[in-house]
C-alpha cells in the first residue's frame, strides 16, 4: 500500500535526511510536510513548528506541537521532538530527547490543567519512537503498539508509522 512516502514532498525530504551531513532542518521539513496529511484542519487540528533558536539559546518547547479544538479550547495533544541524522544508534541521544519531550509534556499538562493522556514522538534522523504520558504520571511510556521499545524507520516501517499516526488522530480527535 502507499502511505506518506508515496507523496512526492515527504519523499523528497526523507531522501534529504538520508544525505550524510544533513541537518535537523531536514527532519523538521519532513514532519512539516507529513503531519498535515494526518492532523488535518478539517478535523480541527493545527500544527505549530518551533522556530530554530539562536546558537546557544535553550529551546523552550518541542519542535512540533499539534493542537485540537476541544470544547472551544485549543488543547495541545501531541508533541514531537526531533534531532538530526547520525545519532540513531546512540542511546544517550534517545534518552536526552525523551527527557526533553517528557519535560515539555509535563509543562503542557500543568499549563492545560487537564488530566488527559498526552502523546509524543522522538525522531532522530529517519527513526521515530512513539510515547504516551498517562493521566497522573510524570514519566513517558512507550506507545502501545505491536512492537514496543522500537524505533521505527520511516521507510522500512512506513506501514506501522502510518498506522500509529492514524491511531493518534483517532485518540485525540475532538
Amino acid at each position: 500500500m502507499a502511505y506518506y512516502l508515496a507523496k512526492p514532498i515527504p519523499k523528497f525530504y526523507y531522501d534529504r535526511i538520508k544525505v550524510a551531513g544533513s541537518l535537523e532542518t531536514e527532519v523538521d521539513n519532513f514532519w512539516n510536510n507529513t503531519l498535515p496529511h494526518y492532523f488535518t484542519q478539517d478535523k480541527l487540528y493545527g500544527i505549530e513548528q518551533e522556530q530554530r533558536p539562536l546558537q546557544g539559546v535553550v529551546k523552550q518547547r518541542s519542535d512540533f506541537t499539534i493542537r485540537c479544538v476541544k470544547n472551544g479550547d485549543w488543547k495541545k495533544v501531541v508533541l514531537l521532538e526531533d534531532k538530526k541524522r547520525g545519532h540513531e544508534t546512540q542511546p544517550s541521544k534517545w534518552s536526552d530527547a525523551l527527557e526533553q519531550l517528557t519535560n515539555y509534556l509535563n509543562w503542557v499538562r500543568a499549563e492545560q490543567g487537564g488530566n488527559e493522556t498526552l502523546y509524543g514522538a522522538v525522531t532522530i534522523g529517519t527513526y521515530v519512537r512513539f510515547y504516551h504520558l498517562m493521566p497522573g504520571e510524570q514519566t513517558m511510556q512507550d506507545y502501545p503498539s505491536p512492537v514496543t521499545e522500537k524505533a521505527y524507520e520511516l521507510k522500512s516501517d512506513e506501514e506501522n508509522v502510518h498506522k500509529i499516526l492514524n491511531e493518534l488522530v483517532s485518540k485525540t480527535s475532538c
